[in-house]
């Protein structure tokens, strides 16, 4: 028989970006439903869409803005046989809103993605009247709702505020917020009420030194103090990632270092590695994952199973690793 897949990604994830809004999680340019008219969101419309693409993956076939996304799964048979006689009915509310429409930061990072993808793409509109359109819409589950912040600085996002504000007044309270924390903001703390939102701080290192060469700023002190603050004052989750950068930090000397700064602040966790994304998806070339990253990945999981702390790899890095190396996807073929 043959396969079948679905997205839940595609029915129930909202990502806004600076010059687009895109049902649907991938970073890459193609995946998802897309929406350039910021004026007019067409529940119908986008529903319709969606389905579409789904009514793809059941038949087993890979729309080409799907493909080389890990995200789409295998229907088990079980399921699918289940499903001839008891149809499951699409729920396409929205249960996670990605906001990363801005782009301004106060940290000029070697690696950043934002820089290499919308370095000619400013923000174009604001998120607010949006997400309360969405709401009056009924577009949003209002109590199963992931908030996520990534793209710039939070710091710099004059509507950071009012978008809490406006996501806490209709029951959420699961968060993730990306930063590089170094600027302390007291609002933050008040995510850290619930055990359930999670910060993500990339960090990349454990010395001063090895910090202005990826962050282009010397405020490596600062921002471990900003860190220690934010862990005495909340219950959040509090996630530190060292982002793998060749030629610079690609070795265990300064990656024990990075592991042991996390391990002194205490109550730091998850703890994970990423593989540079312009090795990966920015990148036009091949790219063999080198021996010694394994080394790496080994040394650090070792390193939090014998702390205590909890080691995580994303999908995509999983990917990487399982592989071996990075093609990059040819998404050319627009037919479908």
């Amino acid at each position: 028989m043959f396969k079948s897949y679905r997205c839940e990604k595609l029915n129930k994830t909202l990502h806004f970006l600076p010059d687009k809004i895109k049902f649907c999680c991938s970073c890459a340019e193609g995946p998802g439903v897309v929406i350039t008219d910021f004026s007019n969101i067409d529940k119908e419309e986008i529903i319709k869409e969606k389905k579409r693409i789904q009514k793809l993956l059941k038949r087993g076939i890979i729309p080409s803005v799907c493909k080389g996304c890990v995200d789409y799964k295998e229907i088990p048979l079980k399921e699918r046989v289940l499903n001839l006689f008891s149809p499951q009915k699409d729920d396409f509310l929205v249960k996670h809103i990605i906001v990363d429409h801005f782009k301004q930061c106060d940290c000029k990072c070697i690696y950043c993605s934002q820089e290499h993808i919308y370095q000619t793409k400013k923000q174009q509109y604001e998120v607010l009247p949006l997400v309360k359109q969405l709401y009056a819409s009924k577009m949003i589950d209002s109590y199963g709702l992931k908030a996520e912040f990534q793209g710039g600085s939070i710091s710099l996002l004059k509507e950071f505020d009012a978008l809490m504000e406006e996501f806490y007044n209709h029951g959420c309270i699961d968060f993730v917020v990306l930063m590089n924390a170094i600027k302390y903001m007291p609002i933050l703390e008040k995510i850290g009420c619930n055990e359930k939102s999670h910060i993500g701080i990339s960090l990349d290192c454990g010395c001063r030194e090895t910090f202005q060469k990826i962050k282009g700023l010397d405020l490596f002190d600062e921002t471990i103090e900003n860190i220690k603050k934010l862990r005495a004052n909340s219950n959040v989750h509090i996630e530190l990632k060292y982002i793998i950068i060749q030629g610079i930090n690609d070795n265990i000397e300064e990656l024990e270092k990075f592991l042991f700064v996390a391990r002194n602040i205490g109550g730091i966790e998850p703890i994970s590695l990423e593989i540079d994304y312009r090795n990966t998806i920015l990148s036009q070339f091949e790219f063999k994952i080198p021996a010694h990253y394994y080394e790496m990945f080994d040394f650090a999981e070792q390193f939090c199973k014998k702390h205590n702390i909890l080691f995580c790899k994303t999908p995509h890095t999983s990917n990487l690793l399982k592989n071996g190396i990075y093609k990059p996807i040819d998404c050319s073929d627009k037919s479908q």
